[in-house]
């Protein structure tokens, strides 16, 4: 009778490794997918950290040049793009926008700003209030991103970061100290 009784747990632990089996092909797309997004949606993070980061440099670079030289607009564009660091991907300069505004909020020197194609549309800037003289500088960027599901629908979106810097120098219309 013993030798019956072995056979027959033989035979359940056979039967539970075959569902184990089972199970596990269930879950894996499952657990594929959570694996993949999650590293993908930390890649687009660390993408929108780059951004951000490039920007805030370009930004600080621009407040800090004379604009009324010529290609002031291309050097701040050229050091948002030296800063960025993320070395899967690339920005365009259709994705970078500088912008050089008065106290009013308007271009303070038309010929010395740079609108890409694609970097969406200008900060709204009337909350941000300048001493009459004072000039910014904005830069803006807006680049897509996408997040990696694996077994669903990849995720699609646009990533983004603007800078609002105060030009600290008096060139121009810019006056104000």
């Amino acid at each position: 009778m013993s030798f019956g009784g072995s056979s027959m747990a033989a035979r359940r632990s056979r039967d539970d490794r075959g569902a184990a089996a089972v199970e596990f092909a269930l879950i894996a797309p499952f657990l594929f997918m959570l694996l993949f997004g999650m590293i993908t949606t930390g890649l687009a993070y660390n993408d929108h950290v780059a951004v951000a980061n490039a920007v805030r440099e370009g930004a600080r670079l621009g407040s800090a040049l004379d604009y009324t030289q010529g290609g002031w607009a291309t050097s701040v564009r050229d050091r948002v793009k030296q800063t960025y660091f993320n070395s899967g991907s690339t920005l365009t300069d259709a994705q970078i926008c500088v912008k050089i505004v008065d106290s009013t909020h308007n271009n303070a020197n038309s010929s010395n700003s740079w609108t890409g194609a694609s970097c969406g549309t200008a900060p709204d800037l009337t909350s941000f209030t300048m001493a009459t003289g004072s000039c910014a500088v904005v830069v803006w960027v807006k680049k897509p991103e996408t997040i990696l599901l694996v077994v669903a629908p990849t995720l699609s979106f646009d990533i983004g970061a603007k800078s609002v810097t105060y030009y600290g120098r008096t060139q121009g219309s810019c006056t104000a100290s």
